[in-house]
């Protein structure tokens, strides 16, 4: 440590009034800075570096929110200064179990760092987030009036909200309902909304309106009510849609909702992805639809449904277990596409051995196609597989 540790600074008062934080050094504290203490030494107080670069080190060390700020501020003037200074280190309001087990005894200190965080932030644009998971479904309350702060006119904080993050998982419809009422009519600022585990309330409530909302991600959604959306979906193009293990018979319905896409993710997580569920028989038009991304083994009965008539690129992935789609493909989709790209894991050799036979075999129904991209260990069998196609390979 040198002259110019954080000893008693008199600005670590304000910080402790803030988060609660002791304001001398303690071994906690010490053990919390240990590896910024550790890139101060090697870099010897990095002098030679911008504030804003220092800034955006601060930034992906402390993802995913600036609670984890707390230790820089007593590790050196300038690691203090360039931490309550850079509004963009700020801009994420994480409200997860972190947040709560650190304020949970105090919960007005809880509300306070929200409003630091919007105050230090500026005018910059947010990211809310919200993870619930973690959280014992009775104390999932504590979280409210720090959601509230984000309402206070002075903030606006739900008018600068550009990304919306919320894990529910664990959690049942009513504890998404009081979140919900407590959001305004409209966000209209939201770009983005990433859902996992999310149970939709009924009883009338409607997700506010998102009327430049481009982006959205769903995992594990459950059923959908009929008007809680709204027409949020209509104008969105990129979309990532999966389960862990199973799909159901309301997924293709849901993915109905959304007749503008240009980008789609389908994914099964780590299952074999099996049907459960009667599934309805009419298929679903993407007419702008460019890039389909195929991550895991998805429902033969979902990909027969997909009509994208203006599909350019086919993308096959696995997924943690190793399984993909390859043999769906095969067997029930006939998309038009120019690129197909099958950069998968050797591993999937084992738990896929007829990955060879049926990827020929797709790519021999994609009559348009005139590419295909694959990584060095897939080159030697695709070449037999292949041999008088004319398709060009890649090896990546």
């Amino acid at each position: 440590m040198t002259d110019n540790l954080v000893t008693g600074n008199p600005h670590s008062l304000q910080f402790e009034r803030v988060t609660g934080e002791p304001s001398h050094m303690t071994d906690d504290l010490v053990a919390g800075n240990y590896h910024f203490l550790q890139f101060e030494h090697v870099t010897g107080e990095p002098s030679h570096m911008t504030d804003d670069l220092l800034g955006k080190i601060f930034h992906h060390l402390c993802e995913p929110g600036p609670l984890s700020l707390r230790h820089l501020l007593f590790v050196s003037r300038r690691f203090y200064s360039v931490t309550v200074n850079n509004a963009y280190l700020w801009t994420t309001v994480s409200l997860d179990s972190t947040f709560f087990h650190h304020f949970h005894h105090r919960p007005e200190q809880g509300n306070r760092f929200v409003g630091h965080c919007l105050l230090r932030s500026g005018s910059l644009p947010l990211c809310l987030y919200i993870d619930l998971s973690d959280i014992e479904v009775n104390n999932s309350t504590f979280l409210l009036p720090p959601l509230a702060t984000l309402g206070k006119p002075e903030w606006r904080g739900f008018q600068r909200c550009t990304s919306l993050i919320w894990n529910a998982r664990r959690h049942e419809a009513t504890t998404t309902q009081m979140v919900v009422d407590l959001l305004p009519k409209s966000l209209p600022s939201l770009k983005h909304i990433s859902f996992t585990g999310f149970q939709e309330p009924s009883g009338g409530s409607q997700f506010p309106n998102c009327p430049v909302l481009e982006r959205v991600e769903m995992l594990r959604h459950t059923r959908r009510s009929s008007h809680f959306w709204g027409t949020n979906f209509l104008h969105v193009t990129d979309l990532s849609f999966g389960n862990n293990y199973a799909w159901v018979h309301y997924d293709l319905t849901t993915l109905s909702l959304f007749p503008v896409l240009r980008n789609l993710t389908l994914s099964t997580v780590r299952g074999t992805g099996h049907l459960l569920g009667d599934y309805p028989q009419l298929p679903v038009t993407f007419e702008n639809l460019r890039i389909l991304i195929a991550h895991g083994r998805i429902p033969l009965e979902v990909l027969t449904k997909l009509v994208a008539p203006a599909l350019e690129e086919l993308h096959i992935q696995a997924n943690e277990v190793n399984l993909t789609s390859i043999g769906a493909l095969e067997t029930s989709f006939n998309p038009p596409c120019r690129f197909i790209h099958a950069l998968l894991p050797k591993a999937v050799s084992a738990a896929e051995p007829e990955w060879a036979t049926k990827l020929s075999k797709l790519v021999q129904k994609c009559t348009r196609v005139t590419s295909l991209y694959i990584p060095r260990w897939m080159e030697e069998e695709c070449k037999k597989s292949l041999s008088g196609q004319d398709v060009a390979l890649h090896v990546q």
